[in-house]
């Protein structure tokens, strides 16, 4: 029996059943709240409560088997789909490494890296190559320990769901949504094959105006993805998992009147994956259930830190025997006389500094040490999880100079007047008006700020006629990318 678990910032779900790389067979999941504070992104804050969630949720359930693959989504864990010619072992190895960018390399004082493949073509294989900083898997491999349940495996969830999701889309252009909790992923498959996923930061409750318009800013970007990949296929079908049946029901009834609005669907159980019960359920454990599609083949991160860890301990193997072996030669033959003479008064000293690290105020001491260092390594690992959420807000734009200059810009090539509305710093959304003789002068403007990376998107309203000076206005709202 196979067990995957999904863990996010608010839950540990469990899912026990059987698979492969082409299909799932589910027998039971569970679901249990993680006490608030205790994960954030996938950073452990508070060990302890993460091993009484886990212990917990193994005895509420009656849970008996003890190996566990893991999934999580955290930005600590990086992954990226890579074509590469067929290969396996080291040389698999050495070509991924020499493909990883060494901006994500810079990011980890410690890395380690792991890939595992999807699918094979000719004399070419896809993989998904995985990084992540070696105490980060550490972290998570000491806890299930002291929990009493080992780890098989640790992976990314967002890929794993690519790969299931791959087997039911069959020839069709659609987009999955996915919701898990501030975060929104956005894949798209275009004729049956992947082309991208987007995450967007979603501060609205479900439920509300503003999180639907959210929802439709999301889609909205997919579709100019695909408009400048020059895919045609209209998008057939939008699945979002995430929601209840309530919410998905409010979704649809705010974007009516949008296109989009029918192509609106909760998300469905594939083919592939057989659960003969709450198969309703099926994406609130989309992540958990993804953990079945087989990913036993290549290097996974913790076979990949276990290899790490055999070639440290050589190296120190080698070093202890090399340098007390130097050491020694030189003190023999240098100071041999001199340690007969004074090995009894060292015999003397031993024995005193024995009885003084016996001693129980001192072995109370080193305990209380030990217990505060482990303490400060705990709240370094939480800082850097702050830091981490302080650098994402950060991101958010401002506009400046250079932004207002991009616009202008744009209209001086076309003959434009524009004219600044508004600019809401919470959305980072300018509105401004964008005024011509011609009609085609103001399309030409606005294809000229798509074509610009400052924007994520560019929204517009209908035209209207000026009787009073022959001239076309419309409303032009441009929304600033992240960065």
């Amino acid at each position: 029996m196979k067990v995957s678990v999904f863990l996010s910032n608010s839950s540990i779900q469990v899912v026990l059943g059987e698979g492969n790389k082409k299909k799932a067979v589910i027998r039971s999941l569970f679901s249990d709240d993680i006490p608030d504070g205790t994960l954030l992104n996938g950073t452990v804050i508070n060990e302890s409560a993460l091993e009484d969630t886990i212990r917990e949720t193994w005895s509420r359930h009656g849970i008996k088997e003890k190996n566990v693959d893991l999934v999580i989504n955290s930005p600590h864990l990086m992954a990226r789909r890579i074509e590469m010619p067929l290969m396996n072992g080291a040389k698999a190895e050495k070509y991924i490494s020499n493909e990883a960018d060494e901006k994500d390399i810079a990011r980890f004082n410690n890395a380690i890296l792991g890939w595992y493949p999807v699918s094979k073509k000719g004399n070419t294989q896809l993989v998904i190559s995985e990084m992540a900083e070696k105490e980060f898997v550490e972290t998570y491999i000491r806890i299930f320990e002291a929990s009493g349940v080992k780890l098989n495996s640790l992976h990314g969830g967002i890929n794993l769901a690519v790969n299931m999701m791959q087997t039911q889309v069959g020839n069709d252009t659609v987009v999955y949504m996915i919701l898990d909790g501030m975060t929104l992923t956005t894949i798209l498959f275009a004729k049956g094959t992947y082309y991208n996923r987007m995450n967007t930061r979603i501060y609205a409750a479900p439920g509300t105006m503003d999180f639907s318009m959210e929802i439709r800013n999301a889609i909205s970007s997919i579709q100019q993805f695909a408009t400048a990949q020059h895919i045609e296929e209209k998008i057939s079908d939008i699945y979002i998992a995430g929601l209840n049946a309530g919410q998905m029901e409010n979704l649809k009834t705010e974007l009516q009147g949008y296109p989009i609005a029918e192509a609106l669907k909760p998300m469905v159980c594939p083919g592939s994956v057989e659960m003969n019960f709450e198969a309703e359920s099926f994406g609130d454990y989309l992540f958990s259930i993804a953990g079945f599609f087989g990913t036993r083949d290549g290097l996974s991160l913790l076979e990949a830190l276990k290899k790490d860890s055999e070639q440290y301990r050589k190296q120190q193997m080698i070093l202890k025997m090399a340098i007390p072996y130097a050491a020694a030669v030189v003190v023999l033959a240098i100071l041999s006389f001199a340690i007969l003479i004074s090995m009894l008064s060292k015999k003397s000293e031993l024995e005193k500094l024995r009885a003084y690290n016996n001693r129980p105020e001192i072995v109370e001491a080193a305990a209380a040490y030990d217990a505060l260092s482990m303490e400060a390594a705990r709240l370094g690992r939480a800082q850097g999880s702050v830091d981490l959420l302080k650098e994402y807000r950060e991101t958010y734009p401002t506009p400046d100079s250079s932004v207002n200059q991009s616009i202008i810009g744009a209209a001086r090539e076309e003959e434009v007047e524009i004219v600044f509305n508004s600019y809401a710093a919470e959305t980072g959304v300018l509105e401004l008006t964008a005024k011509a003789e011609d009609v085609e002068k103001i399309n030409r403007f606005i294809a000229g700020l798509m074509a610009i990376d400052t924007f994520e998107l560019i929204d517009y309203t209908g035209y209207t006629k000026n009787e009073a000076d022959n001239t076309w206005s419309i409303n032009v709202i441009c929304t600033l990318a992240e960065g």
